[in-house]
């Protein structure tokens, strides 16, 4: 950056101070590091998982990176733990900027083994989670008049069909649908939706199967790029969406996937 230079219009940052985030699934893998980048970038964060220890483990340790966060135990597949969430989020914080419907699960099964429980489990955790979520911060976000971010983690299995996860994959198409569903009904609030497709990204749950000599093999065979992503690098695209930088796109999806889908 050439700071010698003036340009004739102003151009955006990813400075997020005074902004205000919810992050789902805040305790772990994508979730974990979208905490962090947010926080490192000045949004106060609220972090929720299953387990309130887990939240006040990383609460911590963004107060220790000298960044301010609050964790809430949150069942996502309840829509009254989720309309609570946003309650005491802005009981604490005064207001909501950016939502980031990041919890979710995959259980991995042929479809004829999957049980009625199965199904409910990933589509309660993937879309009604989202679908309600997005509903309790966009209710304040109109009422505080500012706009907002909705940031929805889909997945390349919403794009593709992949074997013995169909479930899953279903849910994250119907995100990707219900992104620009919501984008369409609150434009006109100043609030933007989007939505990540992350490919196979390395975490500390997968990094074993993923370190794998065999499977890289097969894999990098389809993956253009060679390699398996970093939560860091879905991190900066979550930070670009919540950011000054994304104002101009809603309804839209990143593909973060080193390529793969190009097959």
């Amino acid at each position: 950056m050439n700071e010698n230079v003036k340009l004739p219009f102003e151009m955006p940052n990813y400075d997020l101070t005074g902004k205000v985030a919810v992050v789902t699934g805040g305790t772990k893998g994508l979730g974990y590091g979208i905490v962090l980048a947010l926080s490192y970038y000045g949004a106060k964060v609220v972090i929720t998982s299953r387990h309130q220890d887990d939240c006040d483990n990383v609460a911590n340790e963004v107060k220790e990176m000298g960044g301010e966060a609050t964790g809430i135990k949150t069942d996502v597949q309840n829509k009254e733990e989720l309309d609570n969430l946003i309650k005491k989020t802005v009981e604490k914080y005064g207001k909501i900027d950016i939502m980031v419907n990041n919890a979710g699960v995959a259980i991995t099964k042929p479809m004829l083994e999957m049980t009625e429980d199965d199904y409910s489990t990933v589509l309660d955790s993937n879309l009604k989670s989202v679908y309600f979520g997005s509903a309790a911060a966009v209710k304040e976000m109109i009422k505080q008049g500012t706009g907002g971010r909705i940031i929805n983690m889909a997945s390349i299995g919403g794009l593709v069909g992949t074997k013995n996860i169909s479930t899953y994959g279903a849910s994250k198409a119907a995100v990707l649908n219900l992104t620009k569903g919501m984008a369409i009904e609150f434009g006109k609030y100043g609030i933007t939706v989007n939505s990540v497709c992350p490919g196979y990204v390395k975490t500390a749950l997968n990094a074993e199967s993923l370190e794998n000599p065999k499977y890289q093999e097969k894999m990098f065979a389809k993956i253009p790029l060679k390699r398996w992503g970093e939560v860091q690098e879905v991190a900066a695209i979550v930070l670009f969406l919540a950011s000054d930088f994304s104002g101009i796109m809603t309804g839209s999806y990143i593909v973060a996937d080193m390529g793969t889908t190009c097959n």
